[in-house]
Parts: C-alpha cells; structure tokens; sequence
C-alpha cells in the first residue's frame, strides 16, 4: 500500500484543485464588479459634472442704498481735508498769476 498515490493524496489534490478554481472564478467576479463600480463612479462624476455646469443665473437683486452720516469726528476730518483744499487751489491759484505775471515781463 506504501506504493503509488494514496487516496489521502489524491483527495487533497481535488481539494486544491478545486480551491484554485473557485478562486479564479471569485477573481473574475470581484472583476467584474470592480468593472461595473468602476463604471457607475464615471458616470456619477460625469453627470455631477454636467449639472454643476449649468447652474442657474442668479439676477442680481437691486439693494436700497444704505444712507451714510458722518460722525462729529468723521465731520471734522472733512472740514480740515476741504479746508486744505481751499488753501492750495488758492496757492495755486496765486503761482499761475506770477507765473503769467513773469511771462509777461519776459515778453
């Protein structure tokens, strides 16, 4: 009985054999829905993709004008900026007529 292949072996040899077919019939499912999943992720993104793109305008809506008033600090700050602005149109004011002044002389 020592000689030959035993039934044992013979036995565990089906098992492998059937084993690895079994894992090659599972490799080729999970592939498959690997494929299919793979594809719905695709077509998900494409149409996220294509709705994102064609959002609706908004019409912009036309606000009331918030009106401003000065505080007695922002008043005084004007009044000094305008005052300033006097001074140097009358400065210049005073060197265009030196300026036409000299002109004048020089003619």
């Amino acid at each position: 009985m020592v000689c030959g292949i035993g039934s044992e072996t013979k036995r565990l040899l089906i098992i492998y054999k059937r084993s690895s077919y079994m894992r090659k019939q599972q490799y080729e499912a999970s592939a498959k829905i690997a494929m299919v999943a793979l594809i719905g992720m695709v077509l998900s993104l494409t149409i996220n993709i294509a709705i994102g793109k064609h959002d609706p305008v908004q019409e912009a809506k036309a606000q009331e004008p918030i009106l401003w008033t000065p505080t007695p600090l922002e008043q005084r700050k004007m009044d000094s900026l305008y005052s300033i602005d006097a001074a140097t149109k009358a400065d210049m004011d005073s060197i265009k007529t030196m300026i036409d002044a000299i002109l004048i002389k020089l003619d």
